[in-house]
């Protein structure tokens, strides 16, 4: 492993256990706006990966920071995507189902990822050409072949529209899939895919640093992805698997 992803790793432990410990007990909101959802327990999070990442005089965009500008922050160059707690809803409600992402970009591809599985104490990571990894296995996408065989994991973005003709195309993309999984994560959804549990993951309007780390880890496991923009900056509409299906 590069010391980038020991950094990122020794950092995403320690975001995960003070994660653990605010579980429940202090899971205090601090913007509830519209379908978003911050607590403090996201911020401080961050605050400790900033703070272990800061060494490599590498950028950050995370999900907690005021927004940059274009200007300020390019994936064409060496960046640090962040998403402390992925999950927070799950989280401040209690559901057992969130994880700490972490991933290094650069020249807008995927060099290394970590997520860690905050109340399992999972850790998947992955370097691109190296290898990934679950709790230091290695770990390979899965071989199914078709989508009536597959797994597909998704989710509903905050933005996403609900108006019918929006949901009948949703539908009409899911239907021939064995299974539909929402997870209510996408770091941990796209570490089931690069860990062969899931075979595809697919989701629109969703920001970079929700996926940036699941994307290196499928990648590094074997698997592919596609992205396109969204409907604005960071976010992206993403499909990744096995590569098969």
């Amino acid at each position: 492993m590069s010391p980038h992803l020991t950094l990122a790793m020794t950092a995403a432990a320690a975001a995960a256990d003070l994660l653990r410990r605010e579980f429940l007990a202090d899971a205090r909101v601090l913007d509830d706006a519209g379908k978003d959802l911050k607590t403090q327990a996201d911020v401080a999070a961050q605050e400790i990966i900033l703070a272990h990442l800061k060494v490599t005089g590498i950028k950050a965009l995370a999900e907690e920071s005021e927004r940059p500008a274009d200007a300020d922050v390019h994936i064409d160059r060496p960046l640090w995507l962040i998403d402390p707690l992925d999950g927070t809803l799950n989280f401040s409600r209690g559901f057992a189902m969130a994880a700490v992402s972490i991933a290094l970009w650069d020249r807008g591809e995927p060099v290394l990822g970590v997520i860690h599985d905050i109340h399992h104490g999972r850790v998947y990571a992955g370097e691109i050409g190296v290898g990934a990894w679950c709790d230091n296995r290695p770990m390979r996408v899965s071989m199914a072949d078709t989508e009536h065989q597959a797994i597909l994991a998704t989710g509903f973005p905050s933005g996403r529209r609900y108006d019918d003709d929006s949901l009948l195309a949703f539908v009409r993309s899911v239907q021939s899939y064995k299974k539909v999984r929402m997870l209510g994560s996408a770091a941990l959804m796209l570490a089931q895919v690069a860990a062969g549990h899931f075979d595809v993951y697919e989701e629109e309007d969703i920001y970079l640093w929700d996926v940036a780390a699941g994307l290196a880890l499928v990648r590094a496991a074997g698997g592919q992805f596609t992205m396109h923009p969204g409907s604005g900056p960071f976010k992206v509409r993403v499909r990744a698997s096995n590569g098969i299906v």
